[in-house]
């Protein structure tokens, strides 16, 4: 028998909507019907996913599993960026569905990487295999940074939801002392995703331009990496080389933090796109760099999440409340 859903990937810049079927025995769901919108043209979730169940005239699936980029609970959830609320119950009655489950887009996340190939993945360390059945970590670095662990078990996939992007920021080396202090004079709590996130690269280049000089214009996240990866602007390098230096010794404090002695594996939608920035070793050395954990860190490997649109994937083989 053959199941569709309504499936959701919504972050802080765009909602991801798609169909997933499962057909026959399989275990995995195809995925069809995908439509990315716009967060801020909407007022309410409630609206967005209105403009995507028109396509469906009368045949709309009668489940749903949205994943959402805040705090949730299978029943209600908030996206802060936003402050949208949003009520399973609620979108039950409006839009006539049988069950809807929420869920945070990392824990959709984690649901997905039991299923990843090789082609789905790139590694940043030359160990590419974790101990198996270990716990693992997912997080993503985009409009904010997000993430969740993994813990297999015999009665099946646990996943444990996090807030590791408000861990406070701890800089390595003298010139993020200055990024920090620098940054403190616009924002009270300089937590990891202020500086590892969209608004974090834009923050990190109006640091370099403040200290060493460059082009005055504003330029956005995509702008300054799309420079980088050209090479023609020095303040964009020096600003996705710093970005990626905090990236590796963040990484480097989620293994020890969180045990994932099953890997590491990053999305969202910054690092798969900057991936061939990252110099290897550099990374490496920053990622190992704990002091008496360096040899717990570097039996720890670290993947880029390179499949399209994963959290869909994820969103369905979740369970439903």
């Amino acid at each position: 028998m053959n199941r569709r859903m309504i499936v959701s990937d919504i972050g802080g810049t765009n909602g991801r909507f798609a169909v997933a079927e499962f057909i026959g025995e399989n275990d995995i769901p195809e995925i069809s019907d995908i439509q990315v919108l716009t967060c801020s043209d909407y007022p309410r979730f409630s609206d967005m996913l209105a403009a995507y169940v028109k396509r469906f005239d009368d045949d709309i699936p009668k489940t749903a599993h949205f994943a959402v980029a805040g705090e949730m609970t299978p029943e209600y959830g908030n996206l802060w960026h936003y402050n949208w609320d949003i009520s399973a119950a609620e979108l039950e009655q409006e839009f006539n569905f049988t069950r809807v489950t929420l869920l945070n887009d990392y824990e959709a996340l984690v649901q997905a990487v039991p299923y990843f190939s090789e082609n789905d993945l790139k590694s940043i360390t030359k160990k590419e295999k974790g101990i198996h059945n270990a716990p693992f970590t997912v997080f993503g670095v985009g409009s904010g940074l997000g993430g969740s662990i993994g813990i297999p078990s015999k009665s099946g996939l646990k996943v444990v939801p996090t807030e590791i992007g408000h861990i406070s920021f701890a800089p390595k080396s003298e010139l993020e002392g200055e990024l920090l202090n620098f940054t403190r004079k616009t924002v009270d709590h300089v937590s990891i995703e202020t500086l590892l996130s969209g608004d974090g690269i834009k923050r990190i280049h109006d640091f370099i331009l403040d200290k060493f000089g460059g082009p005055s214009k504003t330029m956005s996240a995509s702008d300054i990496t799309a420079a980088a990866k050209k090479g023609n602007i020095d303040s964009c390098i020096k600003a996705v080389d710093l970005f990626l230096a905090i990236l590796a010794s963040t990484t480097g404090d989620i293994a020890v933090a969180q045990g994932a002695k099953g890997g590491i594996y990053i999305g969202g939608g910054i690092i798969p796109k900057i991936y061939s920035l990252i110099d290897k070793d550099s990374f490496f050395e920053r990622y190992t760099d704990k002091g008496p954990m360096r040899r717990y860190v570097e039996k720890v490997p670290v993947h880029v999440i390179t499949s399209d649109m994963p959290a869909l994937l994820g969103a369905a083989l979740a369970p439903s409340r």
